[in-house]
């Protein structure tokens, strides 16, 4: 699936010199906690929640309340945006997106096409779509198999599946940590009873670590 499926196409944004005060009011009243930053239509910054309460004066400060609401109220989205901000292509696949973000630690990245912001997607977006991807809100029985990494295996376990009429929710697969020759294959099924399913796959030789 790829970002432009599911990312936020509405995507509200503001100028460079947008007070941090009206900037705080918009994303309170969209409920929003990002905002792309726009000059002539281009993308120029990003600005986040965080950053607005970062650019709050210290309780310490020798400041006089006066003199603080002074300097924010002259203080613009410019002054403490992050300029030229990474932003994704809307064809990125969502894995990609989501790895990435945790790579370098953000919650959400600006979605450009062209040279025009075409929308926005945060790490729950991807969360949420891989949620459904993985068949997870979906009633069903996990079932864990570690299985050998010889070609042919998970040919043996859709066979397995295809002859007890079982519809397959999801599949994923993950190396297991200090088992090189050996992955762990995690089916998740459309089925309250998996016991004719786990027979069938021990009797194939497999090892079923885990059933819930």
């Amino acid at each position: 699936m790829r970002i432009r499926h599911f990312m936020t196409t509405n995507v509200v944004a503001v100028g460079e010199d947008t007070s941090l005060h009206d900037a705080r009011k918009i994303m309170k009243a969209h409920k929003i906690r990002r905002l792309p930053v726009l000059k002539k239509d281009k993308l120029i910054g990003f600005v986040t929640q965080h950053m607005l309460l970062e650019a709050a004066p210290s309780p310490a400060t020798d400041l006089s309340i006066h003199e603080m609401h002074y300097l924010l109220a002259k203080m613009t989205v410019k002054d403490i945006m992050v300029k030229k901000p990474y932003s994704l292509s809307p064809d990125m696949p969502a894995e990609e997106a989501l790895q990435l973000g945790q790579e370098m630690g953000y919650g959400g990245f600006p979605v450009v096409e062209d040279g025009k912001l075409v929308g926005i997607v945060t790490e729950s977006d991807i969360v949420r779509v891989m949620t459904r991807v993985l068949g997870v809100r979906e009633k069903g029985t996990r079932i864990d198999i570690k299985a050998s990494k010889e070609f042919g295996n998970m040919k043996r376990i859709m066979e397995i599946l295809d002859k007890k009429k079982t519809v397959l929710l999801s599949l994923m697969t993950t190396p297991l940590e200090g088992a090189q020759e050996h992955w762990l294959v995690v089916l998740r099924l459309k089925s309250d009873n998996a016991e004719p399913i786990v027979k069938e796959l021990k009797s194939a030789g497999f090892n079923v670590v885990y059933v819930g």
